[in-house]
């Protein structure tokens, strides 16, 4: 039953990423108009995504965790649903300089999304 309910939650968390993935595509500018709830909170210097290179791809990641790491205490569903709309919106950008990443850069950021997803969870669980 639990394998079953497993199941259920990674189904529709793939159905949702598939969803989101489609929203944050159709933002390419990101001006003060097209910020997503929580951007500037949690991205700081780098809500304007467009503004963000290559060079400085992984601080984007580094200090968004931050934000999350120091916020989510307080949280309620929709501000992990806000934060996770703004990391999906982050990684589409992040795909348009990927070619231009190290792998260090890359697998950093790869910790930092797992690491985003791991708190998202147990912030579910605790539900």
């Amino acid at each position: 039953m639990l394998a079953a309910a497993l199941g259920f939650s990674f189904a529709a968390e793939a159905t949702n990423y598939n969803n989101i993935k489609s929203e944050t595509a159709a933002f390419t500018v990101q001006d003060g108009q097209n910020m997503l709830p929580m951007q500037q909170e949690l991205l700081g210097e780098f809500a304007n995504m467009s503004a963000i290179s290559a060079a400085n791809t992984r601080q984007a990641y580094i200090t968004f965790m931050e934000n999350v790491r120091a916020k989510k205490d307080n949280w309620a569903d929709q501000d992990w649903q806000n934060a996770k709309n703004v990391l999906e919106r982050l990684n589409a950008h992040k795909e348009t300089v990927e070619k231009e990443l190290g792998t260090d850069d890359k697998g950093k950021i790869k910790l930092l999304q797992a690491e985003f997803r791991s708190l998202e969870t147990k912030a579910d669980i605790k539900d």
